[in-house]
């Protein structure tokens, strides 16, 4: 996932590993699709989205690191400039959604149910 502020809710129509959703920043606006292709879900866009430029961060990045009977523990960075500025690491379990929660816990779970549909669980 990308954004700091980005909030995804679903893979966009024909792709499977970009997200429509919304700027937590600016929850009312309406993202443009190139605006969603090129910064939202990639992150590092302080330089061209207004909203991006009121983060210290770039970008979140996530790893799996095991998955224990629907268990899912996922590693977590923030990043600016591609150094991490924080690190932790999150559990989750495999069926929960993301609800109305955080950008960093909105990815996470989006993140870990994409990684659920693409191992076929």
């Amino acid at each position: 996932m990308a954004c700091p502020f980005f909030l995804p809710r679903a893979p966009l129509g024909g792709f499977s590993d970009i997200y429509d959703g919304e700027c937590a920043a600016d929850a009312l606006t309406l993202i443009h699709i190139d605006t969603l292709r090129t910064c939202c879900n990639r992150g590092y866009a302080r330089a061209v989205c207004a909203r991006a430029a009121q983060s210290d961060s770039d970008a979140f990045r996530f790893a799996i690191k095991a998955n224990r009977g629907g268990v899912i523990d996922i590693a977590w960075s923030s990043e600016r400039n591609h150094h991490p500025l924080a690190v932790g690491m999150l559990r989750l379990s495999s069926g929960e959604s993301a609800g109305d929660a955080a950008p960093l816990d909105t990815q996470a779970r989006v993140y870990a149910a994409a990684y659920v549909r693409q191992i076929g669980g």
